[in-house]
């Protein structure tokens, strides 16, 4: 049997994006159906990445000499990608001649996978969606989170392709501190649990945790603070025995060690957490790193004795961040605001933000006429004030 390859978003270092819906019209990109559209935009990509010739129409990019030593693309692939189960059971059932079959359900189906196969080196880009979120309009397919392992003239011929392909909009997602440090509580919660068979120090091991003051001085750009693998959980036991506390303990011990020994506030606005990376990850402001979390045995059982687990700790405290990162690039979870969803269909979040300011200068234009009747009626009573006193 051959080996099955690592799920595509383990084990990679990606660069974060966020992605409006994208618009395709009446053929679906998640179904059994979009097949034949997926493998067309793998032609148009490819088309544009060697600088083919289409219609008569030249599509080098700038940089084609940067990528010349990478050598030729021998593939472009698009395909759907279901869960880690459907992932494995892909490969295990499927013939080697054969690629791999999309995963059916669409319940299971997590995204696109996007692989660029070059002769020294493969690249991929992951897109990524929330099954539970409610759909986005008719015609359009939302993937708000946007996983990019692309060097750089690469991968912005690569958002190029998304945004006039789908007219979408691409952006980069910048995670703020509290999510960061939220991302390492989930790992530390799910840890340390009873029904969990694996231990925090096994786990995360030696943790670093890098500190940011990004609008204070250019003289000290981050601190980094390293804890040794045997004290994370201490820390964390130590945090549950404060006050108030309960859903970050860590990061509230990690608090009071810091100002009682550096009379540092790590609550101070100008204070941020700008890099949490230890054995099972590496969450930063616009990357992230997730190395594959361990199963449970089969004989895993919980302590009620009942039912087995079905998941790790590590595997569901990357289900939670995964999820969590997800809703975080969607924002409020939907890029059309509800009033014009049944009415038009925007391109990209700066079209309702166009829309919601065309409503504030229709607002501020009816002031303005407001103020504008007030100006004439007060000249009129001058006016009319003035022609009094001149026949008295």
């Amino acid at each position: 049997m051959a080996d099955i390859p690592p799920y595509p978003l383990y084990n990679t270092t990606y660069t974060l994006y966020r992605l409006s819906p994208l618009h395709h019209g009446e053929m679906p990109l998640l179904a059994d159906a979009s097949r034949s559209s997926l493998g067309t935009h793998a032609l148009r990509l490819k088309e544009q990445l060697k600088g083919d010739s289409v219609r008569g129409v030249q599509v080098d990019f700038a940089a084609a000499q940067d990528t010349a030593r990478l050598g030729p693309l021998d593939e472009c692939r698009w395909k759907l990608l279901g869960d880690e189960d459907a992932w494995i059971d892909g490969h295990l059932t499927q013939s080697p001649r054969l690629p791999v079959s999309p995963p059916s359900p669409l319940s299971s189906i997590r995204g696109l996978h996007i692989t660029l196969a070059y002769e020294r080196q493969a690249y991929s880009a992951l897109l990524l969606r929330d099954p539970a979120v409610t759909a986005p309009p008719h015609g359009f397919t939302s993937l708000p989170l946007l996983l990019v392992k692309m060097p750089g003239p690469i991968r912005e011929v690569f958002l190029n392709y998304l945004r006039t392909a789908f007219d979408a909009h691409v952006g980069p997602l910048r995670l703020p501190s509290s999510f960061i440090a939220s991302g390492l509580e989930t790992y530390l919660d799910h840890l340390a649990t009873r029904t969990s068979t694996h231990s925090i120090q096994d786990v995360i091991r030696q943790l670093h945790i890098q500190l940011a003051f990004p609008p204070t001085t250019s003289l000290l750009k981050h601190l980094d603070v390293t804890i040794a693998a045997a004290d994370v959980a201490g820390f964390v036991d130590r945090g549950r025995l404060m006050q108030n506390t309960h859903s970050k303990p860590f990061t509230a011990a990690l608090s009071a060690y810091l100002a009682h020994h550096l009379a540092l506030d790590l609550s101070h606005p100008k204070v941020v957490i700008s890099r949490v990376s230890c054995n099972s990850f590496n969450l930063g402001t616009d990357r992230l790193k997730l190395v594959a979390p361990d199963t449970l045995a089969d004989t895993s059982f919980s302590d009620e004795g009942a039912a087995s687990q079905d998941a790790s700790a590590s595997q569901l405290a990357v289900q939670q961040l995964c999820a969590s990162l997800v809703r975080e690039a969607a924002g409020s979870g939907n890029f059309l605001p509800d009033d014009l969803t049944n009415h038009q269909r925007a391109d990209t979040p700066s079209s309702t933000a166009s829309a919601r300011a065309g409503r504030r200068k229709r607002a501020i234009s009816n002031a303005a006429v407001g103020n504008d009747n007030k100006k004439k009626a007060k000249a009129k009573g001058k006016e009319n004030g003035g022609r009094y006193a001149d026949s008295t």
